[in-house]
């Protein structure tokens, strides 16, 4: 089964191949049971995003694939610096409900200290985006 975590005002559901659940909902799911979870911008709106983080790698099946998305703070910051950002979308891009942001490499690190294997980061109009597999226990093949 895929999953789409949204955050209802915030970040709503956008793709049409997954099952959508509320970020609220996600303790309620079974661990190990999803093949496919999208993430999209849902950790910077989280005041325990690391915790969060662990939770929504408990439901991933081993073998199965994470794809994690957000607001890039350096991106943000050299847009500003470079004023290819005005300050009001600066300011948006930093603030505006958010508790923390983040960069690929943080969050790339945050994913491989919780045993995911990286299989792709970019960065793209200020925004990351990393999928990431939970490897199968013992080195075993997911075939």
């Amino acid at each position: 089964m895929k999953i789409e975590i949204y955050l209802p005002g915030v970040f709503e559901p956008e793709t049409n191949d997954y099952d959508k659940i509320d970020l609220s909902e996600i303790g309620s799911l079974d661990d190990a049971a999803y093949e496919e979870i999208y993430v999209d911008s849902c950790l910077d709106f989280i005041p325990q995003r690391k915790e969060f983080a662990k939770e929504i790698v408990r439901k991933l099946r081993y073998g199965g694939k994470i794809t994690i998305s957000g607001s890039e703070i350096y991106e943000i910051a050299r847009g500003s610096m470079n004023r290819s950002l005005t300050l009001e979308e600066t300011n948006s891009m930093i603030y505006n409900g958010r508790y923390s942001i983040s960069s690929v490499f943080d969050m790339v690190a945050s994913l491989q200290q919780l045993g995911l294997k990286i299989i792709h980061k970019r960065v793209n109009d200020f925004k990351y985006t990393i999928v990431a597999e939970r490897p199968m226990p013992n080195g075993e093949n997911t075939m």
